[in-house]
């Protein structure tokens, strides 16, 4: 039983990255962010509109000095105003914020309100659930704004505007006043900001999807992709079989970093399937349980040994070794791991043993998948499939 001969450690989860709603009841999160950041260091599986990235750079642009206590206030009021310039223009990416947005144009068609008031948020947390919340991160490990060619890809961004002076006018008054009104009307020469020049499309290429000093994994990561055509279904072991295989016999590290994320996935998903089956009951006998047709067709053997020996992997190999089991005892397993995650995060366990039992205290969440097959399917992409989004938008081929 993990809970008596283990102890784990649990990483605090970054708030920018985080599962909202406690849905990460074994914390399988923090493996496969640690793992899939050995690739795409910067990346989050929420940062992968090109536009949200823009408007961030825009608003540092705009403000025009070092980032002080009232810029996050100011970024609101920016995003906002975005926002109903993404409608009007009609963006058809699709944004945090946009119901909300489209009812306050439906309660008031011709004039908007840009504040820091929650009357005109646009998300119910804004700050959190919005481009802020989702992006900030990202974008600073990226460090757009240190990057030499900030300043002339935005300066001449904003000079080769038709309306310059009415763009100027209006971001100025956004900066200076904690509210102000808008006409609609107004707000249409504000659309060419989101367009992309050649210019700014080569710089979001270099700052998002190429790196400079963390590892150099990434950049073969760009060169893969740039050298297939995409397919327009992520298949993530299909393309790590692919992205390996086209590494020839150079680079046995990347190699094996595609193949520990391929592993990962193959040990967390299952688990994560056989616990969410284990929610759709609020009851399960041991006997039951022993001979389950779907947790044992859940199951599948994992021959690896991760090395290194941090607790990430160490988990992992626990986690490998709990899917040999026969069902109770990965049942329990399971159980116990979720006790762990529970009382450190201050609350109470999903599932519980008492004696040949198992009690589902927690049921949202859960479903049973029959067409499940453990070499086949997975839950996460390892801010590989937020990449290629990034890609599809940042070249245009």
């Amino acid at each position: 039983m993990i809970g008596k001969y283990s102890q784990f450690y649990f990483t605090k989860e970054d708030p920018d990255y985080s599962i909202k709603g406690s849905r990460d009841p074994l914390a399988f999160q923090v493996l496969w962010q640690h793992q899939g950041k050995i690739l795409i260091p910067y990346l989050s599986t929420v940062s992968n509109n090109l536009h949200d990235f823009q408007i961030l750079c825009l608003a540092y642009f705009f403000y025009g000095k070092e980032p002080d206590n009232s810029f996050a206030r100011f970024f609101l009021r920016f995003e906002q105003l975005m926002g109903y310039v993404r409608i009007t223009a009609h963006n058809n990416t699709g944004f945090n914020g946009i119901d909300g947005i489209k009812k306050k144009l439906l309660d008031n068609p011709k004039t908007v309100s840009i504040s820091n008031t929650a009357e005109d948020e646009i998300l119910s947390n804004q700050r959190a659930y919005g481009i802020w919340g989702k992006y900030n991160r990202p974008f600073q490990d990226i460090e757009f704004t240190k990057r030499p060619e900030f300043n002339e890809v935005f300066s001449d961004k904003i000079n080769s505007l038709t309306e310059n002076n009415s763009v100027i006018k209006i971001i100025n008054k956004v900066i200076a006043n904690n509210q102000s009104r808008f006409r609609i009307a107004e707000l249409e020469c504000l659309q060419p900001l989101l367009s992309f020049s050649k210019k700014e499309r080569s710089f979001y290429s270099d700052a998002i999807l190429k790196v400079t000093s963390a590892n150099p994994f990434q950049n073969e990561l760009f060169q893969f992709v740039s050298s297939i055509d995409l397919p327009d279904n992520f298949d993530l072991y299909a393309f790590l079989k692919s992205f390996s295989k086209s590494l020839g016999n150079r680079n046995n590290a990347l190699k094996n970093i595609l193949e520990e994320i391929e592993i990962t996935e193959k040990i967390l998903c299952p688990l994560n399937y056989i616990f969410r089956y284990l929610q759709t009951k609020p009851i399960w006998e041991k006997s039951e349980l022993l001979n389950d047709a779907y947790i044992t067709k859940c199951k599948k053997q994992v021959d690896f040994v991760f090395q290194g020996g941090n607790e990430e992997s160490k988990i992992k190999n626990q986690l490998a070794q709990s899917i040999l089991k026969e069902n109770w005892s990965l049942v329990i397993d399971l159980a116990n791991r979720n006790k762990d995650v529970t009382e450190w995060r201050g609350g109470a366990p999903w599932i519980s043993i008492n004696k040949d039992l198992i009690e589902v205290h927690h049921s949202d969440g859960g479903f049973q998948n029959p067409d499940f097959n453990p070499t086949k399917n997975f839950d996460n992409g390892y801010f590989i499939d937020t990449y290629i989004k990034l890609y599809r938008q940042s070249i245009k081929k």
